[in-house]
């Protein structure tokens, strides 16, 4: 024979199922921001691969560079040949000034990406610590309904109000 639910019996599963779903609803948002994490981070290590291929180029440029200047101290050699020196460390020089430039847009990219990076890892450790609260609230919830505890119950619902906070504000304001 089947016992029927008192008023508080219904209420503490209500509430517990509230909370449930939005526990999952937080894990959901929080797998979303750990994709983005992920992404963001993969691609600021790309972006600084390239900044890196691009000065490793550049540092070749400039090695070049400073040869040929070498070369124009030598006092014996021909005009003509100085003249073609000169012509190709102007060149060199626009090369260098080109991967400086290409540097700096990479770098812009690259940071940008670490920002999100931060971002998604900052709100992440906050959803795992509103999922904490979620749990506790359950287990609280589950122990308030076996002792028939009013005062288990409010405090499960606080540890659940909590946890809806810190995913609010994770999804609101972060």
């Amino acid at each position: 024979m089947e016992r029927a639910q008192t008023p508080f019996e219904k209420y503490v599963s209500l509430t517990t199922s509230v909370i449930a779903v939005a526990l999952s609803i937080s894990s959901i948002f929080s797998n979303s921001v750990g994709d983005a994490l992920l992404l963001s981070r993969s691609a600021a290590n790309n972006e600084w691969s390239y900044f890196q291929s691009k000065s490793i180029k550049q540092n070749l440029f400039e090695t070049q560079l400073k040869i040929l200047d070498l070369n124009l101290t030598n006092p014996q050699l021909d005009t003509t040949y100085k003249v073609r020196i000169r012509k190709q460390i102007a060149e060199f020089q626009q090369e260098i000034d080109r991967y400086e430039t290409e540097k700096n847009k990479i770098k812009a990219d690259a940071q940008g990406h670490e920002i999100i990076c931060k971002r998604a890892d900052k709100q992440g450790s906050i959803l795992d610590l509103a999922e904490a609260f979620y749990q506790i609230s359950i287990i609280l919830s589950a122990i308030a309904m076996i002792a028939r505890s009013r005062l288990l119950w409010y405090v499960s619902m606080s540890f659940g109000t909590i946890g809806v906070f810190f995913t609010s504000y994770v999804y609101f304001f972060l």
